[in-house]
């Protein structure tokens, strides 16, 4: 797994947040469509999928911002959503049979979930 996400990285993403989800999840469309086809990819392409929902995680916390359903042009995932999502896919890749959610950092999370395989 990566290093941490840095104040770079979460302030690009607090200030454009379409237009970066879109340009980080965009490549990974495929993985998006169910937790099967996110787990079929590589790690290194699911590490950067794990990477944006952390980033986006950590906007919410500190902004408020994340999906708006109002909104029926934003195009961004709900954070919880996303998390989710990853984490199926991490949980059917690592063949784990059941995960239940701690919460907290994600990459964290998902390290220690590849650690069970």
């Amino acid at each position: 797994m990566t290093d941490e996400i840095d104040e770079k990285e979460i302030r690009l993403a607090s200030e454009h947040p379409r237009g970066t989800e879109l340009r980080r999840l965009g490549p990974y469309r495929d993985a998006m469509r169910s937790p099967e086809a996110y787990a079929r990819f590589p790690e290194r392409d699911r590490d950067a999928i794990v990477r944006w929902a952390e980033t986006r995680r950590l906007v919410r916390e500190r902004t408020g911002l994340d999906h708006d359903p109002s909104n029926l042009a934003d195009p961004l995932l709900p954070v919880d959503r996303l998390r989710a999502h990853v984490l199926e896919g991490e949980r059917i890749a690592s063949g784990t049979a059941a995960f239940e959610d701690p919460g907290g950092d994600l990459l964290v999370v998902v390290s220690r979930l590849r650690k069970r395989t």
